[in-house]
């Protein structure tokens, strides 16, 4: 092993030792966790985001039953609340006639914020997207004052979206309970040019289907995943695959379909990541029994065909119970490292506890993370409901969803320490931002000292340098050419020096 990669793995071995894994990191808001009441009835958080600028946003809705609306928040690093952002930090404002929905967020490269969700009168629902600038004023070069609804004479329901290289965008939900992908172009417009006049539609064998989540594999294919009912109107665990165009993959399972069970009743596909070496992991959760609706977590890991990787967990699964009764995951985020974070919630005698759960790349409960994997926590008594799951760039893991209690909820956020991977702040000689962390292109560095000229070296895991070059403020490094897997970037200056680990897709 050669002296860069040993000094290099001693470093990150330190770092690691030091970190309190899974336990509430103490400088953020109130021992760990913040709440914040848009509306004075209900405020339902549904995702998270952490900006470049390490700053959070949290997104949901908040109002009364009938009168829900799309709510925004945004807060510091430390949790208080971004008062430069829309009205003291948060937003609150209707697309459609009667309610709309926030169900996924994503910042473009140039800082303004894209809001995916839907609309409901009731009867039916639309996709709607909506963008914003950095200050949470509406962008009017977007769709129509900032809004792109997009009204048919179907209904649905939106579930995710995923902000595409070229700065196109996709949503995922399901139309007419059916699997369903739209695309949309830079300024709102549908792209006609994807699917079928800018939607793709994938029944499963003309059963309900329910698309939950999106992910996009280096070769820009599209995998969708959720949830869909079998010939014995039970639910069973569900994928598919387009090509970039919106045609079906027919080269992922069954005419670009997979589904199957991991329990033996109904299983919902809740969340999906794509490992570095392209393999795809879903989670979710799976019916145990009826009583105390139990349910139990899992991640299933599939090969990039489509089918199970029996070599992860057990035949293909791995499971985790943190209570004797049900136990929901309602999210998915993977480490640089291919570790995968699930969040969600757990009740139990009618305690409701946020949740989070950390499998090793093997499919086994991480025991370096809270001791056994696992941690729940309550806060003040209240409801605890844990809906999104975001990783900052030092790796502490947010947790947003919301707190329900004397009539009323609050959007909740929780940060916890991380050992994870190593991040921009693990090591403080130097003080930058690296981003975008996964990359697929091209990666920025961003110094915050001015005055000196660094030299920047990238090394694969086994201490090889496979790039050289200096920097002076920012610099600009095209990672395209780079196989997927980690890299371990060293910045060197006369008096000062930082290591960061990063993820080429």
């Amino acid at each position: 092993m050669n002296k860069l990669f040993t000094l290099v793995f001693l470093l990150v071995a330190t770092t690691f030792s030091q970190a309190q894994s899974g336990t509430l990191d103490p400088t953020f808001g109130t021992d760990g966790v913040v709440t914040t009441a848009i509306h004075p009835n209900y405020n339902m958080a549904e995702t998270t985001v952490v900006q470049a600028d390490g700053k959070i946003l949290v997104a949901g809705s908040a109002g009364t039953p009938s009168t829900y609306q799309m709510a925004v928040v945004r807060y510091n690093q430390d949790g208080s609340l971004d008062t430069s952002f829309g009205n003291d930090g948060t937003l609150r404002f209707l697309v459609g006639s009667l309610k709309s929905f926030v169900m996924d967020m994503a910042q473009q490269p140039d800082g303004k914020i894209l809001l995916g969700g839907r609309t409901w009168d009731n009867v039916s629902g639309d996709f709607a997207l909506v963008r914003l600038n950095e200050d949470g004023s509406f962008d009017n070069s977007f769709g129509t004052n900032g809004i792109s609804l997009i009204e048919t004479p179907e209904t649905e329901a939106s579930e995710a979206m995923s902000l595409l290289d070229d700065g196109k965008i996709l949503m995922v939900g399901y139309q007419n309970d059916h699997f369903t992908v739209a695309k949309f172009n830079t300024d709102g417009s549908l792209d006609t040019s994807f699917g079928i006049n800018g939607w793709a539609v994938v029944p499963f064998d003309n059963t309900a289907s329910f698309a939950d989540d999106v992910a996009i594999q280096g070769d820009g294919k599209i995998v969708v995943s959720g949830f869909a009912l079998n010939n014995n109107n039970r639910f069973q665990v569900a994928a598919a695959r387009l090509n970039a165009d919106g045609s079906v993959d027919n080269s992922f399972g069954t005419n670009g379909k997979v589904i199957f069970n991991v329990g033996d009743w109904n299983d919902f596909g809740e969340g999906v990541a794509i490992q570095s070496d392209g393999k795809i992991l879903i989670g979710g959760h799976k019916w145990i029994s009826n009583i105390q609706e139990r349910h139990d977590l899992f991640v299933a890991r599939l090969n990039t065909d489509g089918s199970l990787d029996t070599s992860y967990g057990t035949d293909g699964v791995a499971t985790a119970r943190l209570v004797d009764g049900a136990n929901y995951s309602n999210g998915i985020v993977l480490q640089a490292d291919d570790k995968p974070i699930l969040a969600g919630f757990t009740i139990l005698q009618g305690e409701i506890n946020m949740a989070v759960v950390r499998f090793d790349t093997a499919g086994n409960l991480d025991s370096t993370f809270n001791g056994d994997g696992m941690v729940s926590f309550d806060y003040e008594g209240r409801e605890d409901y844990g809906q999104a799951i975001a990783l900052q760039a030092d790796n502490k893991i947010i947790l947003a969803g919301y707190s329900y209690g004397g009539g009323g909820s609050e959007f909740e956020v929780a940060r916890f320490l991380n050992d994870g991977t190593v991040g921009t702040e693990d090591f403080q000689n130097v003080d930058f931002r690296l981003y975008p962390n996964p990359a697929k292109e091209q990666i920025t560095i961003e110094m915050s000292d001015a005055s000196s000229i660094y030299q920047v070296a990238i090394f694969d895991v086994l201490g090889k340098k496979v790039y050289s070059s200096e920097i002076q403020k920012v610099g600009q490094i095209d990672v395209s050419g780079l196989a997927s897997g980690t890299y371990l970037v060293k910045l060197n200056s006369d008096n000062n020096s930082s290591i960061v680990r990063f993820v080429k897709q």
